[in-house]
């Protein structure tokens, strides 16, 4: 690579087929709603299956931490990111709101309980207080990322909690040797939770209640085998953490391409558009190709012309499944490939 040239690796959760998309007949778009930049770099690229999938999953991939056995161990990342400092073995324990859905329970969006801190404060002191015998330590950390440090490590497979939002719990419980043991420890957390006073509070004016704990995040730590980026665009918090776990430059998201290819980067760098990454979970298809659209002039337009132009070398995007699209300016000569559905594109 040439000292000028730049290659972009773009994760957006959000570039998955909406949940609640109706059939449309085929090549059909709303009215008005048609993100064309991105139907053309999708219409254009080069599809390739990513090993993993699930936002988590791909950023310990992408930075070369290797995962063994199916752990995923997020909790004893961003514990120390979060500044913990108590030894043991770690679980992440995020506070939740699980509403009910067909004949099961559905876990909300976490990002709308409006946490204070001394909501915080408050639930972690009454759950520590109701395990001290079993040197269970809660920490909030902050009002998204909960900790449990046990004695020893648990034998718990687990699921992130971005797996599950929006989705029905029963087939994401934890799964191992001691699985049976932690379902009747998560029903008795649910039963204490439900009888807090932080609980009872939030229940009269109206907030949603935390009704319960999601546990994953369990294993220790493996070596990184050294990512290349030059640079790391980002406000995820797990992806903060990896870059600063592997001495990767990290810097907030710009807030659009042109101000990000103004920064006059070079080399390979990452940048991660996590907002609204549930939203195709939760809207219709017509507000997901709308926020889609929205992207258009900040994103997606400025980085087609930045690959016609030779500014950008390569751009790869991933979503939250198991598909990666490559482009670079050969690519952007394919004007046989018709352009189609961005649902349709995304399916390939």
């Amino acid at each position: 690579m040439t000292q000028r040239q730049t290659a972009l690796t773009l994760l957006l959760p959000g570039l998955a087929p909406p949940m609640m998309a109706p059939d449309l007949p085929s090549g059909k778009e709303e009215a008005g709603i048609r993100p064309v930049a991105l139907q053309r770099l999708l219409s254009r690229a080069t599809f390739e299956k990513f090993p993993v999938t699930g936002l988590e999953r791909q950023l310990f991939h992408l930075f070369g931490f290797p995962l063994r056995d199916g752990e995923l161990p997020v909790a004893e990342l961003t514990y120390a990111f979060d500044g913990g400092e108590r030894p043991g073995s770690r679980l992440r324990c995020d506070p939740v709101h699980l509403v009910p859905g067909h004949n099961s329970l559905v876990l909300s969006a976490g990002g709308a309980l409006n946490l204070s801190l001394d909501e915080c404060a408050c639930l972690a002191a009454e759950l520590e207080r109701a395990y001290s015998d079993l040197d269970w330590h809660f920490e909030a950390l902050t009002p998204e990322r909960w900790y449990l440090t046990l004695p020893e490590a648990p034998r718990l497979r687990t699921h992130p909690l971005s797996d599950v939002v929006g989705r029905s719990i029963e087939h994401y419980l934890p799964k191992g040797q001691d699985a049976k043991k932690w379902h009747a420890r998560i029903a008795e957390v649910q039963m204490l939770l439900h009888d807090s006073p932080v609980n009872r509070e939030r229940e009269m004016r109206g907030a949603p209640k935390i009704n319960s704990l999601w546990f994953w995040g369990e294993g220790v730590l493996p070596e990184s085998q050294k990512p290349g980026w030059q640079g790391v665009w980002s406000d995820e918090p797990v992806a903060r953490a990896l870059a600063e776990s592997s001495g990767v430059p990290c810097f907030p998201v710009p807030g659009d391409a042109a101000e990000w290819l103004a920064a006059d980067v070079s080399g390979e760098h990452l940048l991660v558009l996590d907002r609204e990454r549930y939203l195709h979970r939760f809207q219709e298809r017509a507000v997901w190709l709308e926020w889609l659209s929205n992207l258009e002039e900040r994103w997606f337009s400025p980085l087609l012309g930045a690959l016609q132009r030779g500014r950008l070398a390569r751009l790869t995007m991933i979503g939250e499944g198991d598909r990666a699209f490559r482009l670079d300016r050969r690519a952007m000569r394919r004007w046989w490939r018709r352009r189609r559905p961005v649902e349709q594109l995304l399916g390939v």
